[in-house]
């Protein structure tokens, strides 16, 4: 079984009803047992140990609502859990998952259950799942994972939300992020980042003058206050998908959300563990159909269009915590967009 200390918990994602729970595999996961017609009934794991788990979920009197038995054989070493995707939503009056997809290095399995409500999805390279936690009764309420991170650093990324295209670009920063300065209007033209040093990074995005947006400004202490998720929105702005809005929560408070509310939700939901960074991709000016035909190059509007997050456990060591963050940021900007 991985070390504790380096298991990093995402979610749960779903209602509140229900019993909390908490499965750690010894070994991979080798089997999921599933009870599904509607919703999800309950949920089941078996290790490469040969241990199986008990049984989250269904414990309903109707014998008629114990849905249909689906299992998933993951067949490990070779084939491990790396994530999974799913949809929360009302079921005889209850906030509950309704649907779920399993996905390994090799395949896809599901979904199983039906789709109506509101849509997760853990998008996370090359980590294994170790185990589940989640919330339980007549049927499976919410469910997270616990994976394990696989660097030095013992961070795993998660991510990416937004639109495709454009190149790479990241940096380092060698503390903890003690300023977040979002440009918001319609959408998220920009965003800079100061770190505990007082090193200045970016701002990555704005750079069309006519179309910079209104400033805000993000201070954490790192002390007392850091930064432990994001949540936002990703939609199309004059024709390009981006980034339409922000929100930034701090174990103490959740900052935003900036920018407009539009499009398709993402969120992150971290226990015991800070954000130490952000990445995607970003592309650089080039010229627009109109300027080929008029022998002019417009400038490049520049908005964010792509984000992710980098996640560690977080240390109850203040002075552990400062030495931990090491952050790897990058973001993506679009320089399609004619104002």
């Amino acid at each position: 079984m991985a070390s504790l200390e380096r298991i990093i918990s995402l979610g749960p994602w779903g209602g509140l009803g229900g019993d909390h729970w908490s499965y750690r595999a010894s070994g991979g996961i080798t089997e999921i047992v599933l009870h599904v017609e509607g919703n999800i009934k309950s949920i089941s794991f078996k290790d490469a140990s040969g241990l199986v788990s008990g049984t989250f979920g269904g414990r309903g009197n109707d014998p008629n609502d114990r849905g249909e038995q689906k299992k998933i054989e993951i067949q490990w070493p070779s084939e491990y859990l790396k994530s999974i995707s799913g949809t929360y939503g009302s079921y005889k009056g209850l906030l509950v998952i309704t649907s779920l997809s399993f996905i390994t290095n090799l395949t896809t399995y599901g979904p199983f259950g039906t789709a109506p409500g509101e849509t997760f999805s853990i998008p996370i390279a090359d980590r294994a799942v170790v185990g589940f936690h989640g919330r339980c009764g007549y049927y499976l309420d919410a469910l997270g994972i616990f994976v394990t991170p696989a660097n030095s650093h013992g961070s795993i990324s998660v991510g990416q939300w937004g639109g495709p295209g454009g190149d790479p670009f990241s940096f380092r920063v060698g503390s903890w992020i003690k300023e977040i300065i979002v440009h918001e209007g319609t959408n998220i033209k920009s965003l800079s980042f100061k770190d505990g040093n007082d090193q200045e990074y970016g701002k990555f995005g704005g750079n069309n003058a006519n179309d910079t947006g209104e400033e805000r400004r993000i201070e954490i202490d790192g002390l007392s206050e850091h930064l432990t998720s994001i949540t936002g929105t990703y939609g199309n702005y004059a024709g390009i998908v981006v980034i339409t809005s922000l929100s930034f929560i701090t174990n103490l408070t959740t900052h935003g959300p900036f920018g407009t509310a539009t499009g398709t939700s993402f969120s992150v939901p971290i226990e015991g563990s800070v954000v130490i960074g952000f990445h995607g991709r970003e592309l650089d000016t080039t010229s627009t159909p109109l300027a080929s035909l008029s022998n002019q190059r417009r400038q490049s509007n520049f908005l964010l269009e792509e984000i992710s997050c980098l996640i560690s456990k977080i240390s109850m060591d203040t002075m552990s915590l400062r030495r931990c963050f090491v952050h790897d940021v990058v973001l993506i900007c679009s320089n399609n967009v004619r104002k």
